[in-house]
């Protein structure tokens, strides 16, 4: 076991010598990586036989264990955490191919950032499956999940906090929340960005268009490489993972994320097929999946850092002339 956990830990310092942009909470983790999956492990006896690095990602760092099962351990803010947890219980209420929480730490107790502990899911991401007809099949069946998962209420907007109170008092104020905690927007504080802004909320999150919605459990960022299919002579969905920030808002905001063009088309059109199987989409649901597509459109470009103030202000007036078209 030392071995093992001295081989991971090496890794982790290569990962660290090697990267230009690694944040100070990744570096702390990874700095005694050896020592927190150790602690968090040990109370489980695996049996381990192999460690490794599964994902680093900007707000999350996940650990493959291996040893008499297979379980993903994943350190990260409580503030993220927080809201895959919220989401991870409401999915296990109906069953769905979400993974299953064996344990999870969120209120630095133990660490000094937060853990949840899972079953480990299977299978290919559907963003490296090249057919489109498979990438479709997987789709439609991400859809009827989708639908089922969107009946499921949340108790509140947005995401709770570290210990699950839900203090987001409605839907706009989750998505500029949202927006605000997104490096990009510092871009937008000039004088013209304001009425643009303003107008922006005001033309988007329409008070009679959201008048009548409650919150739901959803995804909040799904894309391609979020679902992890196994693959033979069919497809079979074997689990949707990495859960956004926003865990409990409008059913469109997922179908919205899931129509972004980084996610090819068969993917885009088996979402739909899927979700519409048994009922069509409200015409008042096409409209508020037309408006959350364009939040999704500007917050992919205030994510992106090669984008300046004078394209991101274009880009927004640019999309809100559209919506009356």
């Amino acid at each position: 076991m030392d071995e093992i956990l001295a081989e991971l830990q090496r890794d982790a310092d290569a990962y660290c010598n090697e990267t230009a942009d690694v944040s100070a909470w990744q570096r702390a983790i990874l700095n005694r990586l050896n020592d927190y999956v150790a602690l968090v492990i040990q109370p489980f006896k695996l049996r381990v036989r192999v460690l490794v690095i599964q994902q680093i990602l900007p707000q999350r760092i996940e650990i493959r264990v291996s040893g008499t099962s297979v379980v993903t351990v994943v350190f990260a803010p409580s503030e993220q955490l927080a809201g895959e947890v919220a989401f991870l219980r409401a999915c296990a209420l109906k069953q769905l191919p979400v993974p299953k929480i064996i344990h999870a730490d969120i209120t630095y107790n133990f660490l000094p950032v937060g853990f949840v502990i899972y079953n480990h899911i299977t299978g290919t991401a559907v963003l490296d499956v090249e057919d489109a007809t498979l990438q479709r099949m997987a789709a439609r069946q991400v859809g009827r999940t989708l639908r089922v998962m969107h009946t499921l209420p949340m108790p509140g907007w947005g995401w709770p906090t570290s210990l699950q109170k839900w203090e987001i008092r409605d839907w706009r104020s989750a998505l500029q929340r949202w927006f605000r905690d997104t490096d990009g927007i510092a871009q937008l504080q000039s004088p013209a960005a304001a009425p643009i802004l303003t107008r922006f909320w005001q033309e988007i999150i329409q008070d009679d268009i959201m008048v009548n919605i409650e919150p739901s459990c959803i995804h909040g960022d799904l894309q391609m490489q979020h679902v992890y299919v196994t693959v033979h002579s069919h497809v079979q969905l074997e689990g949707v993972v990495r859960p956004g920030l926003i865990v409990a808002g409008d059913p469109m905001f997922d179908l919205a994320a899931t129509m972004r063009t980084a996610n090819s088309l068969a993917f885009r059109q088996g979402i739909i097929e899927g979700y519409t199987a048994t009922v069509p989409l409200r015409p008042d649901e096409v409209i508020r999946i037309k408006r959350l597509a364009i939040v999704w459109r500007i917050y992919d470009l205030l994510i992106d850092n090669s984008v300046d103030e004078h394209v991101l202000l274009k880009s927004i007036s640019t999309a809100l002339d559209g919506l009356s078209e």
